[in-house]
């Protein structure tokens, strides 16, 4: 079964983009009117500052990243980066979770492993992962896979001790091997929740990036890009690379929530009849 767009809620997505873009022209016509057009940073006195950037400044601003190569470049740069983490925090957290959930002593001792990441930010792990591994891209994709492992994990371990009792029973009765019914019965019906923490761990992996990237930062990639032009200050340019990631974003949900929809066929098809 195909996965159906629901139209009414791609036109109300639209909506609310066209709107908060009124907004924005509107509160940026007004700024330039009323906002001051300088700023204090540290002991520095900076002039002429645009802090709400108006349609024409962010145009020029993207025209200019664009040719020079400094967004294309950091948006492949850093979507390798959450690709990499995505995978390999998925790779490590998906069967984890598996392994929690069939066997409760190994859950027991993992779980306080789980429930510390799972609430440590990761500007407070960045320290940890460079004196670990270094300044080059490990520490990039590996603090990114924290936060995607602890996700992925508790979407397994919820999807596996999900699975109606009366699922197993069945495939008991019927004689099924234990191969059969973690492939045929409990993988099928874990699989929603499994990728519902996917599209959530994706969110994740896009806000871990900016801190991740803050580790030897160089160009071109989307998180020193920010952290470059809040130090000078470039608001257009932050405009622009916050525009550029929420985008990014905005279609990493879209794949995701496809994936989503595709699992959960069959529980469509089971309600219908």
């Amino acid at each position: 079964m195909r996965a159906r767009v629901d139209w009414r809620k791609v036109r109300r997505a639209v909506i609310g983009l066209v709107v908060l873009a009124l907004l924005y022209g509107i509160v940026a016509e007004v700024g330039a009117r009323v906002l001051p057009r300088r700023v204090w940073i540290a002991v520095h006195d900076i002039q002429d500052v645009e802090l709400v950037p108006p349609y024409a400044s962010l145009a020029e601003e993207a025209v200019f990243l664009v040719r020079s190569g400094i967004l294309p470049g950091g948006v492949v740069v850093s979507g390798l980066r959450v690709l990499g983490g995505l995978a390999l925090g998925a790779a490590l957290g998906i069967p984890l979770g598996f392994a929690m959930a069939s066997a409760r002593p190994f859950g027991y001792l993992v779980e306080p492993w789980v429930v510390f990441f799972r609430f440590t930010p990761g500007l407070a792990l960045l320290p940890l992962f460079v004196l670990w591994f270094g300044f080059g891209e490990a520490s990039k994709i590996l603090l990114i896979a924290a936060g995607v492992a602890v996700v992925t994990l508790q979407g397994a371990f919820d999807g596996v001790r999900g699975v109606p009792r009366v699922y197993l029973d069945a495939a008991a009765s019927l004689g099924a091997r234990r191969r059969d019914v973690v492939g045929r019965v409990v993988l099928p019906a874990a699989l929603p929740d499994i990728v519902a923490s996917l599209r959530i761990a994706t969110g994740l992996a896009w806000v871990t990036l900016v801190v991740a990237e803050l580790v030897a930062p160089a160009m071109p990639s989307l998180g020193y890009l920010l952290a470059l032009s809040g130090a000078y200050p470039r608001v257009p340019t932050i405009v622009v690379a916050l525009a550029t990631i929420g985008t990014l974003v905005l279609v990493s949900d879209a794949i995701a929530l496809t994936a989503y929809h595709r699992a959960t066929a069959w529980k469509r098809r089971r309600s219908v009849g």
